[in-house]
């Protein structure tokens, strides 16, 4: 620990009826108290933090319980006053956000030696502590917020769901599926529903979509792209559950992106066999489509092979855009070349070609009759990918040629 960090050894929780508040799916006590073990590990506290709970002292005891979410792993609690002086001062009443905690210390006015017990009665030094909490500023964006009644609840869920998006959202996730998504996140969330539970629960949607496409028609192409673009909106979910309970986990982003893969692997497939079908039923060959999708679902998978997430690996040359790519694309776009267009070039083709955007403008082509386009189009990126791997392990040297 630096001279400047301030100390964050022991916290003390000054706790009442709202410990109970249910508030984006977590209790507030939990919320509080989550907020302390991020900012713990965060802060490399090597030792487990030291949380007081200090209840209302007129509050029954029936009412009171101490947080047990799997993620509290560097606190330590405790329900009984030692004399001791706190670090820091928090209360049931504070909505933190992710990350939040840091800077609500750092606005923090309350030294150390102003909270210790000092002798008073649980009831003046509970109340005492309770309004210099109460005194603070109640908001401050992005960071925390004070609940004085129940009916901000409803405000509070909406601005914190509003930052729970991620940089490398496309433009038609920010202004179209996000919105819609947290709405159904903030339904999702007075449930215990879990992010890997909703995961598996909506990839029933594309299997029903590609079932949709196997036949066929103009309006089988149409709504069951529809479908696909459903199952891209409501995919934001899990994340924004994960984001909202503390409940991200490595297992669930590699669940995240089986089911995107699997889903991508039913669409080429479900295309490439549905314009078979319609080839077939209109006196046509259509072999050329169902090898084109089975060709894309493969291309697809070897991609998939090939193109893990790269661990640690940093890509300077992506300059700006590094923040709008996933790590394992980052180095997709350092060689395919883009890049000597310039950086506002490259973001906007970017932007343009995300899976947010791509999956809307399919739904397009399939309303005005070209579903082909879409299928040409996954079989074209598909083999892109895999030819920039290439040429970027060539460059390296990881790829030996036959000559």
């Amino acid at each position: 620990m630096t001279e400047e960090q301030r100390p964050f050894r022991r916290v003390l929780i000054v706790a009442d009826e709202t410990a109970e508040w249910l508030i984006a799916g977590l209790r507030q006590l939990d919320r509080v108290a989550l907020a302390v073990d991020e900012f713990a590990i965060e802060n490399n506290e090597k030792a487990p933090v030291h949380v007081c709970i200090f209840w209302r002292p007129t509050l029954d005891q029936s009412q009171r319980w101490v947080p047990d979410h799997a993620r509290l792993t560097r606190v330590a609690f405790a329900t009984e006053l030692d004399g001791e002086p706190y670090d820091a001062l928090l209360n049931t009443r504070l909505f933190i956000y992710r990350n939040g905690l840091r800077q609500f210390l750092e606005e923090s006015s309350i030294q150390p030696e102003n909270i210790s017990r000092e002798g008073e009665g649980e009831q003046v030094f509970w109340e005492k502590n309770y309004r210099q909490v109460a005194e603070r500023p109640h908001f401050s964006a992005g960071a925390w917020e004070y609940v004085t009644d129940g009916e901000q609840i409803d405000g509070i869920e909406r601005r914190f769901l509003r930052s729970s998006g991620k940089t490398q959202d496309g433009f038609v996730s920010r202004y179209l599926n996000r919105p819609i998504s947290r709405a159904v996140t903030r339904l999702l969330l007075r449930f215990p529903t879990t992010p890997n539970a909703w995961t598996w629960g909506i990839f029933a949607i594309p299997i029903i979509a590609t079932l949709v496409l196997l036949q066929g028609t103009y309006w089988s192409f149409f709504w069951g792209l529809l479908f696909y673009h459903v199952f891209s909106v409501l995919d934001g979910c899990d994340g924004e559950i994960a984001r909202a309970k503390f409940l991200e986990s490595e297992r669930g982003r590699r669940l995240d992106d089986l089911f995107d893969v699997l889903s991508n692997i039913l669409l080429v497939i479900g295309l490439g066999s549905g314009l078979f079908r319609q080839a077939i039923l209109a006196g046509h060959p259509g072999w050329l489509y169902l090898l084109e999708g089975i060709s894309a679902a493969v291309l697809i998978i070897v991609n998939e092979f090939y193109l893990p997430t790269p661990k640690g690996e940093s890509h300077p040359e992506v300059g700006s855009l590094q923040g709008s790519l996933y790590p394992r694309h980052r180095q997709l776009v350092q060689n395919s070349g883009i890049l000597v267009l310039g950086e506002r070039f490259a973001s906007w083709l970017i932007q343009i070609t995300k899976r947010d955007v791509a999956v809307l403008f399919f739904v397009f082509l399939a309303a005005i009759g070209r579903p082909a386009f879409i299928l040409h189009l996954l079989f074209v990126v598909a083999a892109a990918s895999l030819v920039l791997w290439w040429r970027a392990n060539l460059a390296k040297g990881e790829v030996v040629s036959d000559e």
